[in-house]
């Protein structure tokens, strides 16, 4: 018996099948998706780059803060990698909304993702171009201007992407145990001599938890989990996805949530409860190198100032690969020219795909330095505020495509995984992005007419775009619309989809 075409069920086709082309199988490991994963996060860069600010606001509620962003992403989590042992394609956000709430609204999902995820690698690059001009200039006297060095950076980044996809993965790898580790020793150096004040769990009592601050600080808590969809992204590379991906999702959200809110635990301890105002009323950047520096000493800071160029570095690459492989998942479905769904004959990568995200993102770093646009205050904001609108969204599009993909072929599944968890996130997500808009003034400092057009209007611009090429699709090439978002399962599920049948 044939299941109807929504519940076809597939295995993964070599280049030449009536698919298209296909990414190098069994290729990724769980602890190459989880590298993947936290160096996206850019665990230094959160910390050290940005822990300021959100200590800024948030106070002594900042740990706490970080805590209940990863406690909302844990249970996001049990929803998103119950779909993944059902649904592998590197366009993981725009398959599972694809298969749970149509392919129309898929489609102009994956160009929110595509838009969202492109924002992000622009604003990271310049982030990283701008650290690594300050490095060269402190070491030689003659500091590039930002966008040169963000421009030699992407183009590294582009050649890493075009490569094999564990090479990139022991890449970030390197770089993320070098990260992680000053944070590490700057924590034992804080607990070591107790804290300035002494150590105390006072920031997570309800006291402290239930005030006005948590609401602005939860707007900047969540950014810093942005991007754990790498793991089903990477799931037709990935060695048995059905398990890799559900584990490795669990294993890079669960480290973030303890790793976070174990720093920025430490942080409060090493500034104190009654002097933290006061270290925060310069410039919020050097919060977190000036304790550093108290704590753990000079040298430690210099090297925590080096590590977070590469922090920004390996969330580029992070990024980078999750941009060409949503491209590569349009291409291949045509809803943009099948060039894009290109791999390399010997790499087997997105190579296409590759080639033009490289050069966007030149493109993008050469038109802001050409308008004079600070890389710090007004690049990041520009582009990284699109990536957290965005990807808020997918998410809740994503949970309730969970609720009624599951409804339908996950009766196997415990009604906690396909129904409350689902559900209890898709609230809480909605609550999340109405709390990153109510608060846009907060993160750009521009007017609400001037959030609209520049932060809105663009994912709004691409969900419509995308619609509407599914929608000539469906009524000029039928063929070509009813391949869209073929789910690819794995074998286990296949026979279990096989049984239902």
């Amino acid at each position: 018996m044939t299941t109807p075409r929504e519940e076809t069920v597939t295995t993964p086709p070599e280049e030449g099948a009536d698919r298209g082309p296909a990414l190098k199988r069994g290729a990724i490991s769980t602890p190459h998706l989880v590298f993947f994963v936290v160096a996206a996060a850019a665990p230094l860069t959160v910390m050290a780059g940005f822990g300021g600010i959100a200590f800024l606001y948030g106070g002594q509620a900042t740990p706490a803060g970080y805590l209940v962003a990863g406690l909302v992403y844990l249970l996001f989590s049990v929803g998103f990698t119950a779909m993944s042992r059902y649904v592998s394609n590197s366009g993981a956000f725009y398959a599972y909304i694809s298969a749970g709430l149509g392919r129309v609204l898929g489609a102009g999902s994956a160009v929110v993702a595509y838009l969202a995820y492109l924002g992000g690698q622009i604003g990271f690059v310049a982030s990283a171009g701008l650290f690594a001009s300050l490095q060269i200039g402190q070491a030689t006297g003659f500091t590039p201007h930002w966008a040169v060095s963000a421009v030699v950076i992407t183009l590294a980044i582009g050649w890493l992407g075009y490569r094999q996809v564990d090479l990139g993965a022991k890449v970030l790898a390197l770089l993320l145990v070098g990260e992680i580790g000053v944070l590490l020793v700057f924590a034992a150096a804080v607990l070591l001599k107790g804290g300035h004040e002494g150590l105390s769990l006072e920031s997570f009592t309800p006291s402290t938890v239930a005030t006005p601050a948590m609401a602005t600080v939860l707007v900047l808590t969540l950014l810093v989990y942005i991007g754990f969809e790498q793991t089903a992204i990477y799931s037709e590379e990935a060695r048995d996805p059905a398990r890799t991906v559900p584990r490795a999702t669990y294993v890079a959200v669960g480290f973030l949530a303890i790793f976070y809110t174990f720093i920025a635990w430490t942080i409060l301890m090493a500034a104190g409860p009654t002097r933290l105002a006061k270290l925060l009323e310069g410039d919020p950047s050097t919060f977190v190198p000036v304790l550093n520096s108290e704590f753990a000493g000079e040298t430690m800071t210099v090297i925590m100032q080096l590590l977070v160029i590469t922090s920004f570095i390996a969330g580029v690459l992070a990024l980078h690969n999750a941009c060409t492989r949503y491209l590569f998942a349009l291409g291949r479905e045509r809803l943009v020219p099948a060039a894009f769904g290109r791999v390399g004959a010997r790499t087997r990568t997105p190579a296409f795909a590759g080639l033009v995200q490289t050069l966007v993102v030149c493109v993008a770093l050469v038109a802001f330095a050409l308008a004079q646009a600070d890389p710090y205050t007004q690049v990041v904001i520009w582009t990284n505020t699109p990536t957290v609108i965005g990807v808020l969204f997918l998410q809740v599009l994503t949970s309730v495509a969970v609720v009624r993909f599951l409804a339908r072929h996950g009766r196997r599944e415990s009604v906690w995984r396909r129904l409350v968890a689902p559900v209890l996130a898709a609230v809480l997500l909605v609550s999340a992005l109405v709390l990153v808009i109510s608060r846009l003034d907060v993160l750009t400092g521009m007017s609400p007419a001037q959030n609209m057009l520049v932060i809105v209007s663009p994912l709004i611009a691409g969900l419509l775009v995308g619609c509407a090429r599914a929608l000539w699709l469906r009524g000029m090439r039928p063929e070509a619309y009813d391949a869209l978002a073929v789910k690819i399962l794995t074998a286990e599920t296949a026979e279990t989809a096989e049984e239902r049948a």
